[in-house]
């Protein structure tokens, strides 16, 4: 599969759509806050409805299990290779 080249032009459209994602992002987390702190279970709207989800979560504290584990704690650890991409504003 041959590699699509990409340009500066695109760059910066991908900066801008990441700009307008952390403004809508910020936007919603703003209203489900609200939603959140209302007491209420759920709302409809016209196109939409929100419920309000009560769970509990449990994780693992890394700190801990390396403690109790010592060196024997790389027997349970699971690495995966990622590959991430940071965009950033130019200041010129």
């Amino acid at each position: 599969m041959a590699k699509k080249k990409i340009t500066a032009g695109e760059i910066d459209i991908l900066g801008g759509l990441l700009a307008d994602i952390a403004e809508l992002s910020r936007q919603a987390d703003e209203i489900k806050g609200r939603l959140k702190l209302s007491g209420l279970d759920s709302l409809e709207g016209d196109l939409f409805n929100a419920t309000v989800v009560h769970q509990e979560r449990v994780t693992l504290d890394s700190a801990k299990v390396r403690t109790l584990l010592g060196k024997k704690a790389s027997l349970v650890e699971k690495v995966s290779p990622t590959v991430s991409v940071r965009v950033t504003a130019r200041h010129p």
